[in-house]
Order: structure tokens, then C-alpha cells, then sequence
């Protein structure tokens, strides 16, 4: 372990205790561990193909097969405007002015390739016009920069193209375009669930990290989302920002249970060496912090990792009594339902296909990935060649469907069940599969796990550190 990274680690806040995976973390032979967390770019759960240069029509036929086989599937539509690009970002967006005359032909365009995307994917896997859908998303981007006639035209496709008789509708906004009018709209339109990123309740740490909505527009959003008749609101928060501390995080989970919000996904943010490199899906860009001189100005600095993770256990510590975490990040209050897209694809009993639309999107099933291109002139070309704007796709070998089902299942914090399993891969158990075998016994020395018969359950270091655990513990070779 070198000195900065354990520097880092024992970066801490002495008004509150030390972070419950100190220990753990500094410990050498789990170093493994530690360089994931400080590394770690994105903050998600991955779970990869393992056969590479798999042929696009062989991941059509493995969509189609799975998706006849699914109760239902989650079907997302990705918008990647924006009027500004935050200080995190890492996803690839169109910065533009919405109010500018030039902007109104790229929404057109936006919804025009989006259309004529989505006609390809209902060409090429005949059976997703009858799939059942069980949540339809559109998410962003910020999908609320979309003028109403733009709307209202993809939504026209969507509903008349795709079954959406019992989904749930859920779209993502950003609060300063979230306004009582466009509400109205959505809920117009049959939206049901609201998400946006807040980030912080905190003017200071908005600001920092290249938001142009204020604190007070969060709160107007929430509260003008309840007053249309939207029972779900989701809002996303982030801990580790720049000039971001231990009290920050303590006022922004006071202020979630003060609004008695329904969902709240608290994500950490990946760490200052890393933020200081990049900041994009590609690994090329530079991260705004960086570019625009923000690190070390102000005496505004990144929380060391020990912060990061004292910010986190204060999190479940606040929301334990009234909240659930399924899955890792995602909590919803006891006697409401978890996040429906992410039990869609992750809960073991499901784990169902999903399609994603647009600039950037990862389309998967059981035995087969792909992911869309990043970058918008590319898009456009590839659908102007009448091509699928895929960048690749992988094959899922049997083995590794079984690995991937079992990191999904353990993502979800609920414990993993064996009989379970077995329903999903023809009586066998995950005990068989050599992978996950080797892996559960290293989890069990390390006390990440027990297993009690054929359950297996993640301890509280287990549970915060789950994305470490399913991203570094499950090897399997590239085929």
C-alpha cells in the first residue's frame, strides 16, 4: 500500500467515529480492496460478458430468446441533453442552450434518431412489440430540457409501438427545469415516479461541483411534484465532493428525513487521484474540477476516503429505522416498494432483459451484452446507415451467467438463497459453479459473508463494501 492511498484512508473526521471498514481496509493482505474503492470510477456494480467480439446478430437472437422467456423487461430511453455539464459528470451529453432557436432542431433530431433507433431495435427483435414492460424510463441527460411537442411526440411512439398496459412510468429531470407546468405534463402523460439529482441540500457544495439549480429549487421540485399527485419522488445525493465534510452529509440525510422523502440513492463519489485524471466513459477528459483550477481554491478539497466512508455509515445510521437499502446506494421507506427497474434487473427470482434507447445505452439479458456508442456524431451515422449504433457487444458463457447472476443477486443486499438459484439454472447449485465456490470461501475468512445452510448473507462490512466485493472477487477469463 503506498502512503498517499492510506493517507487517504485515515483522512478522518475526529467528531465522529471511525468508519466501521477502517480495519479492513488497512489491513495489507486485503489491499485488493482498498485500491477498487479509491480507483473505483463509477460507483456501479458491472457485471461484464466474458466471451469478447461477439457477433451483433448473435446478441439479437440471444435478446430475442430471453426476452420471450421474461415475465417482463425494463425498457429505458436515454436523452443526453443538457444545459450544463456538472463537475462529476462521466456520461456522454449534448450541452446547449434550450432556450436557443438553434437547440430546437437538435431536440428534433434527438427524438428523430431516438424513434428511428428504437423501430430498428422492434425490426431486429420482433417480439419486444409484444414484451410485457414492466417499468419504462427516460432518463437523462436531462430528459426535462425536451420541449413539450418533442415530448409528446416520443411518447406518442413509445406508448403506440410498445406494451405499456401495467408499466410504470418514470422520468428523470434536474430541478431548475422541473417547473409546476412541466410536472403537469408528465404526469399528463402518464408518469407516475419523478427522479433528479439534488446532490447535496447545500448551496456551497452545489455550486461546487457545477450545478446551476439552487437548494431551494430541490425543495420547489419536491413539493410541487406532491401537490400534481407524484407519490414516488426519487432524489440522487452524492458524498466525497469537493469541499464537501462529514457535517455536509449529516445535514443532506437530516433534510431527507425532515422532507420524509420516499426514495433517496446516496452514491459515493469516486476519489480525488481519479477525479484529477477524468471524468468521462472513455478515460480521455480531463474532470472540470481539474480543467477549471477548482481543487485546492477556496480551501476546498476532496474528503479523504476515511471521511468518505464515516459520510456513509452516518448515512445507514440516519436512515435505518425508516428506510431500506435494495439495492446497494437505493433506499426506500420500510412500507414502500424498492426502486421497480433495479428489482427488474437484479433480483435473482427476475433479472430480466432490459433495452436502453439512445446515445450511450447498455442493452442486456442472461446470455448476451451490448453498449451503444458515446459519442453523437457516430450515432447519427451508424442510424443514418440504417445500422444498430452499437459499439460492442460480448456473449455470456454459461459459467459466467451463472457468476453475473450471483454478483446481481448479492448487489441487491437481500440475502442469496440457493433454492432460488437453482429455479433460475435447472437445479444447480451456486456451491457447483467453481467461481463462485472459491470466491464465498475467500468472502467467509475475510467475514464478508455467512452462509447459514444454503443462504448466503453480506455482513455490515459486507454491505458497504458489496461493490468492491462483486467487481474484484469474481474472476473469470476473457474467452
Amino acid at each position: 500500500m503506498n502512503s498517499e492511498t492510506l493517507n487517504s484512508l485515515n483522512d478522518i473526521d475526529t467528531n465522529y467515529p471511525v468508519p466501521r471498514v477502517h480495519d479492513f481496509l488497512s489491513r495489507p493482505e486485503n489491499f485488493a480492496f482498498l485500491e477498487y474503492v479509491v480507483k473505483d470510477p463509477f460507483g456501479c456494480h458491472v457485471f461484464p460478458g466474458d466471451i469478447c467480439g461477439y457477433p451483433l446478430a448473435a446478441f439479437l437472437d440471444d435478446m430475442e430468446r430471453d426476452i420471450k422467456q421474461a415475465n417482463q423487461i425494463h425498457l429505458w430511453s436515454y436523452i443526453p441533453t443538457c444545459r450544463y455539464r456538472c463537475h462529476f459528470c462521466q456520461y456522454p451529453t449534448l450541452i446547449l442552450n434550450p432556450q436557443a432557436t438553434s437547440s430546437q432542431a437538435v431536440f428534433r433530431d434527438l427524438v428523430d434518431y431516438n424513434i428511428k433507433e428504437a423501430t430498428m431495435w422492434l425490426q431486429n427483435v420482433p417480439c419486444l412489440a409484444q414484451a410485457e414492460v414492466g417499468e419504462f424510463n427516460i432518463f437523462g441527460g436531462t430528459p426535462s430540457l425536451l420541449p413539450e411537442p418533442e415530448l409528446r411526440r416520443l411518447m406518442d411512439f413509445y406508448q403506440g409501438h410498445f406494451n405499456l398496459s401495467v408499466a410504470t412510468m418514470r422520468f428523470e429531470g434536474e430541478p431548475g427545469t422541473l417547473t409546476k407546468q412541466y410536472l403537469r405534463l408528465l404526469k399528463e402523460l402518464g408518469f407516475t415516479k419523478i427522479s433528479f439529482g439534488a446532490q447535496a441540500f447545500n448551496d456551497r457544495i452545489i455550486s461546487a461541483c457545477g450545478r446551476m439549480h439552487s437548494a431551494e429549487q430541490c425543495l420547489d421540485a419536491i413539493f410541487n411534484a406532491r401537490e400534481i399527485g407524484f407519490d414516488w419522488v426519487n432524489v440522487d445525493l452524492i458524498y466525497g465532493m469537493l469541499g464537501q465534510n462529514v457535517d455536509d452529509v449529516k445535514y443532506d440525510i437530516e433534510k431527507t428525513l425532515e422532507l420524509e422523502l420516499s426514495h433517496v440513492v446516496c452514491t459515493k463519489l469516486h476519489m480525488e487521484n481519479f477525479l484529477k485524471k477524468r471524468t468521462s466513459v472513455s478515460g480521455e477528459r480531463e474532470s472540470l474540477w481539474q480543467k477549471k483550477g477548482l481543487i485546492n481554491i477556496r480551501n476546498m478539497n476532496f474528503p479523504g476516503l476515511g471521511k468518505q466512508y464515516q459520510m456513509r455509515d452516518l448515512i445507514e445510521q440516519y436512515l435505518s429505522s425508516g428506510y431500506v437499502e435494495h439495492p446497494t446506494t437505493y433506499f426506500h421507506q420500510n412500507h414502500l416498494h424498492p426502486e421497480k427497474w433495479k428489482g427488474l434487473v437484479t433480483d435473482l427470482d427476475k433479472q430480466y432483459p432490459e433495452v436502453a434507447i439512445g446515445l450511450g445505452g447498455s442493452s442486456k439479458c442472461a446470455r448476451a451484452e451490448a453498449i451503444n456508442v458515446t459519442g453523437y456524431r457516430k450515432y447519427k451515422a451508424a442510424l443514418d446507415e440504417n445500422r444498430l449504433p452499437i459499439e460492442e457487444s460480448r456473449g455470456v458463457s454459461p459459467l459466467q451467467r451463472e457468476v453475473n447472476a450471483f454478483k446481481m443477486a448479492l448487489s441487491t443486499l437481500v440475502p442469496v438463497n440457493d433454492n432460488v438459484f437453482g429455479r433460475r439454472f435447472d437445479g444447480r447449485s451456486f456451491f457447483d459453479n467453481p467461481i463462485i465456490r472459491s470466491t464465498l470461501r475467500t468472502l467467509v475468512d475475510k467475514a464478508l459473508v455467512i452462509i447459514d445452510s444454503d443462504v448466503v448473507t453480506l455482513t455490515p462490512n459486507g454491505v458497504t463494501l458489496v461493490e468492491a466485493v462483486i467487481n474484484t472477487q469474481f474472476v473469470t477469463p476473457e474467452v
